[in-house]
């Protein structure tokens, strides 16, 4: 090997390095930090919940699951880990969210569909939908019911307007069946909550892959698969707390839930390992 390649090596390494370091630098890793949550048991799940999306807690231990790809509502068992019973409300379709109001079941899909289930034992499978003022581009993947009686939906990808300084989270009313087309609440890149990811990147600073509210605390709790962590808002939209999740533990969460006493699920999908629901606990707030 000659000077020249030697040299051309030596550069494109000290390159390399320069590139690392920087990197490191700026980008938020796991391992620097001290874990703010505790996890309480993992759920393995069946092969039928590898996409698995959306959950709800229903009662007695279970917790009801929509999955991407199936028009199906199932009732997984924490006790016996396996599930109970399924519901098809509709065909194929891109369902990524779950969530229940005044008795009935809803689902929603990533183009801003919603559907209706009022009663499982009574779901037919043609069921048409309400197609709110989305598109595939927002991408819609959160839906949780608040105490007010309103359906509140988070984007993934653009808002409605357009605006690329916040994301921002929906409110539908199931009375009138109108969306609101201002956001309900703005999740705004730069609260300071956002300093610890270090990075500037959209992407990673939030695409709410869920939404719930906890009942103890009423706050709304978004869930996020991308760069994986749990952002804790109050009424204004300010983050009180950010989570980050261990990606060896969360691979790709992708819904959350709780129990009425305050017990928090994430499910994850399936990425190189079984598909899986998490009970956790917040230690440090």
């Amino acid at each position: 090997m000659n000077r020249w390649a030697v040299g051309i090596i030596m550069i494109v390494l000290v390159v390399a390095s320069v590139v690392y370091a920087l990197y490191q630098k700026n980008d938020y890793d796991f391992n620097d930090t001290t874990k703010s949550y505790k996890v309480i048991k993992k759920w393995d799940l069946p092969e039928e919940l590898n996409e698995i999306s959306g959950i709800h807690w229903l009662s007695d231990d279970r917790i009801a699951c929509v999955q991407d790809e199936d028009g199906i509502i199932y009732v997984f068992d924490l006790k016996s880990s396996k599930i109970v019973k399924q519901y098809e409300f509709a065909g194929p379709g891109d369902y990524e969210a779950l969530s229940y109001l005044n008795g009935e079941f809803w689902v929603a899909e990533s183009n801003g569909k919603l559907y209706n289930i009022k009663n499982l034992d009574e779901t037919p499978r043609d069921r048409e939908g309400i197609q709110l003022n989305f598109e595939y581009r927002n991408n819609i993947e959160g839906l949780a019911a608040n105490n007010d009686g309103k359906l509140w939906l988070s984007v993934k990808e653009r808002n409605l307007d357009n605006r690329g300084d916040y994301k921002g989270i929906y409110a539908f009313d199931p009375k009138t069946s109108k969306l609101d087309q201002t956001p309900v609440l703005k999740i705004k890149y730069n609260d300071p909550a956002f300093d610890i990811l270090k990075t500037n990147n959209p992407r990673k600073l939030v695409r709410p892959s869920d939404l719930s509210f906890n009942p103890v605390t009423n706050d709304l709790y978004v869930l996020d698969a991308e760069f994986q962590k749990v952002i804790i808002l109050n009424k204004s939209g300010k983050i009180k707390a950010l989570h980050l999740l261990d990606p060896a533990e969360f691979s790709q969460p992708e819904g959350i839930c709780f129990s009425p006493a305050g017990r928090m699920f994430i499910s994850n999908e399936t990425l190189g390992a079984p598909a899986n629901i998490i009970e956790l606990k917040i230690i440090k707030p």
